[in-house]
């Protein structure tokens, strides 16, 4: 019991400074230095000088995200493997997980890498298309599932037997 106290304080503090951390760099965003001017599509541009940081905190909370969830993810579905025997529900996270990464991989293989037209540019690049189409897949199909999966909980479909 004591053990996971300490890791839910861990969690907490670790939440905290993350938020501390976005806090501050959206306000270095939208408050510190809009003197940066360019020139994009016959128009000069005011463009806030923390733009690239904006941006690189972005892809490592994304990328902190999905690493978070791959761990937590696998540690779960081995201890439920671990613990099947035991007349628990053992193994229920990593269906979940290899079901997900299943609909991730089928969304790659459908996705197109059909040049598409953004107004007055053609998008041609073949990892941004397929990359593109393979999140918007995987957005959809997981979006349908989540919204059973909740209808079904409100249901009591998930309800433990005792």
């Amino acid at each position: 019991m004591e053990n996971e106290n300490k890791q839910i304080k861990a969690s907490k503090w670790a939440f905290g400074i993350l938020c501390i951390l976005s806090a501050i760099v959206l306000i270095m965003f939208y408050c510190i230095g809009y003197d940066n001017t360019e020139f994009l599509n016959n128009d000069n541009l005011t463009a806030p000088t923390y733009t690239g940081l904006l941006i690189i905190w972005m892809y490592a909370m994304v990328v902190l995200c999905a690493g978070a969830m791959l761990g937590f993810g696998i540690a779960a579905g081995i201890k439920g493997m671990k613990s099947r025997g035991k007349g628990s529900k053992g193994g229920f996270v990593g269906i979940v997980f290899l079901l997900t990464a299943a609909i991730v991989v089928l969304s790659y293989f459908m996705g197109s890498t059909e040049p598409v037209v953004t107004g007055e540019e053609i998008v041609s690049d073949f990892g941004t298309l397929k990359l593109t189409d393979t999140c918007l897949y995987s957005m959809y199909v997981l979006i349908v599932v989540a919204t059973i999966c909740t209808a079904l909980s409100m249901v009591g479909v998930f309800k433990s037997k005792k």
